[in-house]
């Protein structure tokens, strides 16, 4: 018990220094009182919380977590990269260690091994409470496509698409409707958005890369530009009012691209690294239309990201968002 104090008190001197350290407030996490209209969660891959933003050619996310809400110790919940999505929209990875398909794929073979999961997500909740949703998903052949992947080049991954995996989703076709091509975000946005947007490059321009895109400053380049481009237009889009946000989060960490170099903000003091929040240290960004730069220095993950939006649109918190503390203060930041 001693011990756990102590580690808690180190956790909370390193979160003071760290935001010192970048001259931004620190913010305690808290459940807060504000009330979204919107949120857009723009996920990239693959990328530890230093080479995201301090180790390579990414000058907009740069700037946009030095001007915005940066979240400074947060962490991805496991690996690989389907387990985390999932957590974002159910609060739960359901103990899976793969990226294996929905067992409602469209072109699952014989025998192959696949994932159905059963039980709420967010989805159910938004519905319950009239409010509205959608998947934006770039190179998906089209809305309510079940497909794995797009072969040979398998741009779209479906290991990034939590949705399909829930019977519930799945099995509707009115819900599969909202699983949409990135080309329907702008007419969306110009006309009336979900009230919860996921958004989802493909595998050459969320970091991940495939063999027709490999080069990692190319890749950094790359969604450094997507996240610019994406921000602009929801920026630009009347629905961007004083009560919403978009928040970029990548699934897991990656192995470091530069030895020894270190992030301005880099440890989150002791315990950063423990299996409960998955070893993965990667940066969050919230975006708001008010409020200045600050930082959240709170060990939190993507239960702790679900936790925030389920609040903020006024529902109950769903499995492991339970108790977990929330980044509502880089939402609710006073203009």
């Amino acid at each position: 018990m001693k011990l756990r104090i102590l580690q808690n008190l180190a956790v909370a001197v390193a979160s003071l220094v760290c935001a010192a350290a970048l001259g931004f407030p620190a913010l305690a996490g808290g459940s807060g009182s504000k009330s979204f209209d919107h949120v857009y969660v723009i996920v990239l891959e693959n990328r530890d919380f230093g080479d995201a933003l301090y180790h390579g050619p990414s000058p907009f996310l740069l700037g946009l977590s030095r001007a915005q809400g940066l979240a400074t110790c947060y962490f991805g919940v496991t690996r690989p990269s389907l387990p985390n999505y999932l957590a974002m929209i159910a609060g739960d990875e359901f103990g899976i260690r793969d990226n294996a398909p929905s067992c409602f794929a469209a072109d699952l073979r014989p025998g192959q091994s696949c994932h159905r999961l059963a039980g709420d997500s967010l989805v159910d909740q938004l519905e319950a409470a009239g409010l509205s949703w959608a998947l934006y998903a770039e190179s998906l052949a089209g809305a309510a496509v079940l497909r794995q992947a797009d072969r040979p080049d398998p741009l779209y991954a479906q290991k990034h698409n939590p949705f399909v995996y829930f019977e519930q989703i799945a099995t509707r076709p009115a819900r599969l409707a909202k699983l949409r091509p990135l080309e329907a975000l702008a007419p969306d946005l110009a006309g009336q958005a979900p009230n919860f947007a996921f958004i989802v490059p493909n595998q050459c321009h969320d970091g991940h890369g495939l063999e027709i895109c490999k080069d990692p400053d190319r890749l950094t380049r790359d969604y450094d530009a997507f996240v610019e481009q994406t921000v602009g237009m929801i920026r630009a889009s009347p629905n961007w009012t004083e009560n919403s946000a978009i928040v970029v989060t990548f699934d897991e960490g990656g192995p470091s691209r530069t030895t020894g170099a270190a992030a301005p903000v880099d440890r989150c003091g002791v315990g950063a690294d423990s299996a409960a929040l998955g070893g993965n240290h990667v940066a969050t960004i919230v975006v708001t239309k008010c409020g200045g730069p600050a930082t959240n220095d709170v060990l939190t993950n993507h239960y702790a990201l679900l936790a925030t939006i389920e609040d903020g649109f006024g529902l109950p918190r769903l499995r492991k968002a339970a108790g977990t503390p929330t980044l509502m203060d880089l939402f609710d930041r006073p203009c």
